[in-house]
This record gives C-alpha cells, structure tokens and sequence, in this order.
C-alpha cells in the first residue's frame, strides 16, 4: 500500500517489525488472557481468523473499555501500523478524540510530552476493515505502547493482528491510482453536469475585515458570503466580564455586518467561543452532557435582538465546532433555537452536524471539512510530527482524490438525499499552504461542493498567513515559512471558484 509524500517520494509497507495476532500465546504474553468482565474479554477463538482477538462493549459515554500492550521491541522511523477492527453500534463520545481506539502513544523524546497518534475511528456498525497509519517514530521515542479499546462511547467493538511494517519510499510513478468502488457507488450531485445557479460562496472572516479589506473581497474577488467569526474576551474571569466583552465586539460585528451589506455580501454570525466552553489543543468549544445552556441562551439573545433586522445577516451560527455527543448538543441547539424565536423568528439557525433533522426549525446544516486531516493540517498543532503527504496521492493507505472526498463527505450527501429540503453551506474547508498540491485539493473540494449545490465558506481571508491564499509557500514547501503572495496556484483555485457568483449574476467569469 503506498502513501504519497511531498519530499518526492511514496510509502509501502516493507519488513514486518512486529505483530500481536491475540493467539492464546500472546494473549499471555502481554497479559491480556484474563480479561473477562468490566467490558473487556479475550476471545481465544474469536477474530478475523478465528484464532484470538480482544472484545470491548459498552453501554453509554460514560464507560470506557480499554487496555494497554507494550511492544517488546524498539520501534523507530516511518512505520506503517495497521489492526483489524469491527464494530456494532458503535457510537460517539463527548470529544472529538474518544471513540473506538487503537492508540500508539509515545514521548517523542526526554522531557516531552506525550503525542497520542490512533488508527482511523469509525463509528456504526462495520465488519472486519484495516485502518492504516504511517506514523513517523522518533529514535529518541520511548515508552510506546498500544491502546485498544472504546474510550467514552457505547456499543461493541474488536480488535484484532495489530502490526507495524518498516515504511519503505518508492518513487512517485511508481503510485499507481486505485479504483475507488465506495465512490462510484455515491450518486452524483444535481449538478454533476450542468453548473448551479445561484448560492453564496465566500470566506471565512480573518482579522482585517476593514473597509479596503471588503471592498477587495466582494468588489475584486466576488465573495458574497462572510461567516464572521467573534467571540467575548479570552481574559474574562467572570461572566459579567465576559458579557461586557460580548456587548463591546458586537460593536465591531455591526460595523462588518453593515460593510458586508455595502458591498452586497450576506454574514453568517459565528459565534467562535462560548460561555463556559472549554477550549482544548483540539477542540474549539467542548459541551458536557450536563451543560447548562443558560449562559450560551443569554449570549443569543443579546446577538439576536441587535442583528434580528439587519439585511445583511444570512443565519446564526450557535458556536463553532462544538465538541459534544450529538443528543448533547441536540438539547442545547434547540434551548437557544427556543430562546431566540421570541427575538427572531426568521433568521435561520446553523447546525455543524448531521446526527439529527431538526424537523420544523429554520436550519443550515454546515459541515466543516478537512480532509484527510493528516494532509490538511500538516505542521498544524503537533502534526508536524507526522510524515508528509501530498495531494492527489496515498495518505495513511488511502488514496486521496476527487472520489475520495466524495466518500468522505458521504454521511452529509446520504443526509441531503434524505432530505431534499436541506439546505447545506460548508462553514469551514483549507488545505495548509506548504501541502504539496494544495491547490488542487481547494479545487476538487470546491468542484464537489458545487457538484451536490452546497454552499461554501474557505477558511480563511486575511487570517494566519499559513491559511491565507494571499501568501504562499517557499520552494521547500518548509512548515511555517510563508511569503507574501499576489498570485499563485490556491488563490486561483479559490477565485475560480468565487468566478461563479459572477456567472450567477448573469456576466461571464474572468479569464484567468
């Protein structure tokens, strides 16, 4: 299986380094054997091959099964891990990281803090499958280990022949595209032939929304469409402070949302963080089952009793990326959905997930969409850490293309064939700038988007250079190196894509 990577190279699986099939033998070995109650049994004659796996079941959120293996060599390098899993009804948790787990954490060296790089999560119920990661191991790495289990989240699930595999490179030509069976049976967009008419397409607000900044973004590049991002202060201590600081940016959100409305562009309202919403290395906004919506309704109401008239204001996004279980944050959408109609029965409400139809309510569904996250965010938070890949190309034993990211937008297609009145906007989407070929991944993205007549936002305009299409990367591609831009590959990609507000309007786009 090989895995593009922008140093010119790709990846197989080479030498086998070392394996734990859960036979009886190893079973003892690593001392698993004598699990049988809390969630957790060894199986001896279970497994894909029927000769040993370990089983974890769980009721709720609440439980966790789980058990820990250590190697009993030193593995280093570009590995490929790889495990045989199936689940039943396996569910979500709390976080974005709990969930079915097979888990390899490690310190990267002395004194450093533990990374805790896993295998693909999949939820619901699936036969036997292969997730694969090629993870980059540090020779300075100690204490690794492996993770199995389900960390926080119901249903059933097994793991069995964990293995890692030395990572060898090939030469790019030598990669040869798969025949991708999952997409071919996706049906196609409305639009797969004939381009829509009509929608809104824009970006994601960065910190320069000033005048010269809007005029540029609505007048010269087209955008009609602005999720604006806000939040109180980071420094609050109390929530009066924070309601102050709420009150005091919503000031500066009226001053963009009329400048918006000047230049003929609808504003989503993001509300970026919320009232007692912890903020993590990897989660925006994190709800607790027992979260108390009352702060976050007050919020609401505040934005919606200033912006409930304003003509530019195109729907009210609850809060950014909420880390929840989805029946959590079904409960708490639909108190502030609740609170707000006595302010505003018309704007429309935005809900970043598809685990639920809210049947009657005014709603944009929004996906944010990064994928696979491994290339999108390379050098983003830790990443760095982690190979590099390249696009179109393999990315942790999947071929990422066009049709791969028809799969992986799959639940959100299933959900508007389901429902042909959903509208759906994708709130967020990016590629960082020194990914090879992250002009061609903002394209494709944006030509399935159009494909199934969904609405976009590109994060983002004017923000961190890194995401920005006003800059661009060095000739190594090099993690946190960026030079100012005015034309290059992404931004193309992104304006070609904005070209069609124009060709809606009745003009024909710019040759570019």
């Amino acid at each position: 299986m090989l895995a593009a990577s922008s140093a010119e190279a790709a990846y197989r699986k080479g030498e086998l380094l070392w394996k734990c099939d859960f036979t009886p033998e190893e079973a003892v070995k690593y001392g698993v054997d004598g699990h049988r109650g809390g969630g957790i049994a060894y199986l001896p004659t279970d497994g894909r091959s029927g000769d040993g796996a370990m089983f974890f079941r769980s009721q709720s959120e609440r439980q966790s099964a789980m058990v820990t293996i250590r190697p009993d060599v030193t593995l280093a390098g570009i590995v490929q891990i790889e495990a045989d899993v199936k689940g039943v009804d396996v569910g979500p948790g709390p976080q974005h990281f709990t969930g079915p787990k097979v888990m390899f954490p490690f310190v990267p060296k002395p004194g450093a803090g533990t990374v805790y790089p896993q295998l693909a999560r999949e939820l619901g119920t699936y036969d036997w499958k292969t997730p694969v990661r090629v993870q980059a191991i540090p020779e300075t790495a100690e204490q690794l280990c492996f993770v199995l289990g389900l960390q926080s989240a119901p249903g059933e699930f097994w793991v069995d022949s964990v293995r890692v595999y030395r990572a060898e490179e090939v030469p790019d030509e030598a990669v040869v595209p798969p025949a991708n069976e999952e997409a071919k049976g996706i049906p196609r967009g409305p639009f797969a032939e004939t381009p829509r008419r009509g929608g809104l397409r824009g970006v994601m607000s960065g910190g320069d929304m000033g005048e010269e900044s809007v005029a540029n973004l609505a007048d010269v590049w087209g955008a009609n469409l602005v999720r604006l991002q806000f939040r109180a202060a980071r420094d609050a201590e109390t929530m009066d402070e924070w309601f102050a600081g709420l009150e005091k940016r919503l000031d500066w959100v009226q001053e963009v949302a009329d400048r918006c409305g000047r230049h003929g562009m609808k504003v989503i309202l993001d509300l970026h963080g919320g009232p007692n919403c912890k903020e993590t290395k990897h989660a925006a906004n994190v709800v607790p089952a027992d979260y108390d919506s009352g702060d976050l309704r007050r919020a609401w109401r505040m934005i919606a009793t200033r912006f409930k008239d304003h003509p530019a204001v195109y729907a009210y996004d609850i809060l950014n990326e909420p880390s929840a279980a989805p029946e959590t944050w079904r409960r708490v959408s639909l108190e502030v959905m609740a609170e707000v109609r006595r302010i505003d029965p018309r704007t429309p409400f935005m809900i970043e997930s598809v685990a639920h139809w809210y049947e009657g309510e005014n709603v944009v569904y929004s996906p944010h969409f990064y994928a696979p996250h491994a290339l999108t965010h390379f050098g983003v938070g830790g990443l760095s850490n982690q190979v590099r890949w390249s696009y179109p190309g393999y990315v942790d034993g999947v071929y990422w293309d066009r049709e791969q990211m028809r799969v992986a937008l799959k639940p959100w297609i299933d959900f508007q064939r389901a429902h042909p009145e959903a509208r759906i906007c994708v709130g967020e989407f990016s590629c960082i700038l020194w990914t090879k070929g992250a002009d061609r991944w903002v394209r494709d993205a944006i030509s399935v988007f159009e494909e199934y007549g969904w609405d976009w936002c590109y994060h983002a305009y004017r923000e961190w250079p890194a995401w920005s299409v006003e800059f661009d990367h060095d000739a190594d591609y090099t993690v946190n190196r960026f030079v100012p831009s005015a034309d290059n590959p992404r931004k193309r990609a992104l304006l070609d894509g904005l070209s069609r507000n124009r060709a809606a309007r009745g003009s024909p786009p710019e040759d570019r």
